[in-house]
């Protein structure tokens, strides 16, 4: 009876969504370990088999919950797809000067892999106006793009595509869009692609050269990180993107959070949709909850400020940055957390904002010159209003919901105690 459960695994696609490969665990093993489990064991396979079923833990939950955890034990850095990047610039002879430029990247795509590139054909489907790209696989490959896309997404699909055929990853989407990546494998090489691309575009030497300047100042200057992301010609998420990546190794900060949130105009809703914590014991994203994330965040002001600039207009590159010193509520925890907001591209409705939290110790002060600027406000912050108890706060837009559940919890085990 308790063989069951083991069963119903390798019947459902729960083995198929955890990426054993990858943490070292051989499949095999893995079976032959559970057969012969206790009850207890097998109990608890049969609880993770019925939430896998929930709309808590769906496939696509379950793989990037996976994925996640694996860029953490990493630290977010691969030092194989640098070299990697590195190897085809210096193969293909690819100026990496700031800015690249798509159609001169695409050149390489169309010489060696026989590519084609369509920059119209996707308008003639209304189903596909949120895509930014397709690629139409065979003996002589199209790469359709969104023609509504800025120069820096169609740089950055490019060069991804350059990477899939460098790298000779066949277990990817021919769909660019994060919609469209269900597996821990499509999810990894779609990372991979991704991090070789923003490697090509905000190569190494320069980034690391900008960056230093930018740290380097005694002042938080809002125009000049702008500044820097426009000579690149990347988005704000690439840029963010790579200075998380290489943040650990090149400049020491071994504890940060990378956030991208999501918004609707004329609505007061906040999408968490990517997340990464490093070495932080915070949860300042609230684990993609159905709570409300905790809104004296710069992630929501500088959301709630372009919306506000914009109000209802279109203005395609405008971009609205900000800092803020902040410190978790009940910890001695404090960040230094700048963040970039943008208008989408393809939806005008919708809001992005990118957000890097880097911990606040000694090596962050030696790093960043600005960490102390007076005019950085300073906030007590919390992951979300269900989970917080600060009474007096005036950005809450829930009630304590959670905490009252704990707290009513804990009360009838200390009565218990007492009785």
């Amino acid at each position: 009876k308790n063989l069951t459960p083991i069963a119903e695994l390798i019947d459902s696609n729960i083995l198929e969504m955890l990426p054993l490969d990858h943490y070292g665990i051989d499949l095999n093993k893995f079976i032959s370990l559970m057969s012969e489990a206790s009850y207890q064991l097998s109990a608890l396979v049969a609880t993770v088999i019925d939430m896998a079923k929930s709309t808590e833990m769906s496939q696509n939950n379950f793989s990037r919950t996976a994925f996640r955890i694996y860029k953490e034990i990493n630290d977010n850095y691969f030092e194989d797809i640098e070299q990697s990047a590195e190897s085809f610039v210096a193969k293909n002879k690819v100026s990496v000067a700031p800015p690249l430029n798509y159609k001169t990247l695409f050149e390489i795509l169309k010489k060696k892999y026989n590519y084609q590139l369509d920059e119209t054909r996707l308008d003639d489907f209304a189903e596909l106006k949120q895509l930014r790209g397709i690629l139409k696989y065979g003996k002589q490959p199209t790469l359709f793009l969104n023609s509504k896309l800025s120069s820096a997404q169609k740089l950055f699909i490019v060069g991804k595509e350059l990477a899939y055929n460098h790298l000779n990853i066949t277990k990817r989407s021919y769909i660019h869009s994060s919609l469209k990546l269900n597996t821990f494998d499509q999810l990894l090489n779609n990372y991979i692609a991704a991090y070789f691309s923003t490697a090509l575009i905000l190569n190494k030497k320069d980034f690391k050269k900008d960056i230093n300047v930018f740290f380097g100042q005694g002042k938080w200057d809002e125009n000049f990180l702008i500044s820097l992301i426009n000579k690149f010609d990347a988005t704000s998420e690439m840029f963010f993107q790579r200075l998380a990546n290489l943040a650990s190794n090149v400049w020491g900060l071994k504890k940060y959070f990378f956030l991208r949130f999501n918004t609707f105009a004329g609505t007061e809703k906040f999408d968490l949709t990517k997340e990464v914590r490093l070495n932080i014991n915070q949860n300042p994203g609230g684990y993609q909850t159905n709570e409300h994330y905790c809104r004296r965040w710069i992630s929501i002001d500088v959301l709630k400020n372009i919306k506000d600039e914009l109000n209802g207009t279109i203005r395609n590159g405008k971009m609205k940055a900000g800092i803020v010193h902040s410190k978790f509520h009940e910890t001695e925890d404090e960040y230094i957390s700048f963040s970039v907001a943008q208008q989408n591209i393809l939806d005008p409705n919708i809001f992005t904002s990118v957000t890097l939290g880097f911990y606040l110790d000694e090596q962050l002060k030696k790093k960043i010159k600005f960490w102390n600027d007076s005019n950085i406000a300073f906030r007590i912050v919390n992951n979300t209003c269900e989970t917080c108890n600060i009474s007096d706060c005036k950005e809450r837009v829930a009630e304590p919901t959670t905490l009252r559940k704990i707290q009513k919890s804990t009360n009838i085990e200390n009565a218990i105690k007492q009785l």
